[in-house]
């Protein structure tokens, strides 16, 4: 959507910080911050304390849906075989996908045509949902928070890539921790995402989505 920012977390990054904040134990130390009166927005309420129960996240980002690629030509070749070439579903789909190839190729002019492939966002977490308990999943629980008012960075994803080691915090958490702002340092403080960083194989992926979605092609 932006340099730094993906469609969802843009398109409303006070939801979805609100929405991160509910995997903390302590939700209100990272909510965005409140709205103005001035502002169009109506106030959000502010979150208790303390929570039941906190909030389980398993994110798809960017940085591992785009590795997930249907390569133009892998597609064009399948609807193409017997028993998938002439099927309703393969003329529907071709009809749309056609146009979505164009499309892409059009936004993204340094790709080269002969690698050009769509980056299937949002059918990686269908392939999770499918196949959840596959071991080759992986995921890295991180204290992940949403930009929501940098004039430039709204909707960004951050996380404390400093190194500093994290500790189970002894100060009270109405103050502010001195050389640690906002408390990424402390346990009781951050976000507690969930967000995939290896599925069971980038260039498996194309071929489950094809067999699953158009069926077995002869000779395949």
């Amino acid at each position: 959507m932006t340099p730094g920012a993906e469609f969802n977390t843009y398109a409303d990054s006070v939801a979805s910080a609100r929405v991160f904040a509910l995997t903390s134990q302590n939700p209100h130390l990272t909510m965005p911050p409140t709205l103005s009166s001035t502002q169009k927005q109506a106030k959000l309420a502010a979150y208790p304390t303390k929570l039941s129960k906190q909030l389980k996240i398993k994110l798809f980002p960017l940085d591992t849906t785009e590795q997930h690629v249907l390569p133009k030509t892998m597609y064009e070749d399948y609807i193409a075989r017997p028993g998938v070439k002439g099927s309703p579903l393969s003329e529907w789909t071709h009809l749309f996908l056609t146009s979505t190839f164009a499309k892409n190729a059009s936004l993204n002019p340094q790709q080269d045509p002969a690698t050009q492939g769509l980056q299937l966002h949002d059918p990686l977490t269908i392939w999770y949902a499918l196949c959840p308990a596959n071991p080759a999943w992986k995921f890295k629980e991180e204290d992940v928070r949403v930009e929501t008012s940098g004039q430039w960075t709204r909707g960004c994803t951050i996380v404390d890539r400093r190194g500093r080691p994290i500790t189970e915090g002894e100060s009270d958490l109405s103050e502010e921790v001195v050389g640690d702002a906002g408390g990424w340092r402390d346990t009781r403080r951050g976000n507690r995402v969930g967000w995939c960083v290896k599925s069971p194989g980038e260039s498996k992926f194309a071929r489950t989505i094809l067999h699953r979605v158009w069926g077995d092609g002869e000779q395949w």
